[in-house]
């Protein structure tokens, strides 16, 4: 396994664990569709889906974490939540599209980043 997948884990190890401690249920990680993959889906109290790309990073040279969440990455989340929404028969519920970003160690959680 190459360190950024090492690192890319333990981010998204941080950020479930982060979205429990608020009191979401986390449905899926690493959900895989057809057309990509959503690092983790959850539920708000609210009962809203909320489809998470979670992006680590051990030091901000490369920039921030959320610029790497780019408009082809959101436009292969947004297909991947049509489709989960799809496949599982849900109708009429709300979704929302966060950002997680872990830079070391500490979690910002952007709520509502993107929208279709």
């Amino acid at each position: 396994m190459t360190n950024n997948k090492i690192l890319g884990n333990q981010g998204e190890g941080l950020a479930v664990k982060y979205l429990k401690k608020h009191r979401y249920k986390i449905l899926f990680t690493q959900y895989r569709c057809r057309v990509g993959e959503v690092d983790i889906v959850a539920q708000a109290k609210d009962k809203t889906y909320v489809f998470v790309e979670v992006k680590t990073r051990n030091s901000l040279t490369k920039g921030l974490p959320r610029e790497a969440v780019t408009p082809s990455k959101q436009r292969t989340i947004v297909k991947c939540a049509q489709l989960f929404v799809l496949d599982n028969k849900i109708n009429g519920a709300s979704i929302r599209f966060d950002v997680i970003e872990v830079t070391n160690g500490e979690i910002n959680h952007i709520v509502d980043a993107f929208r279709p």
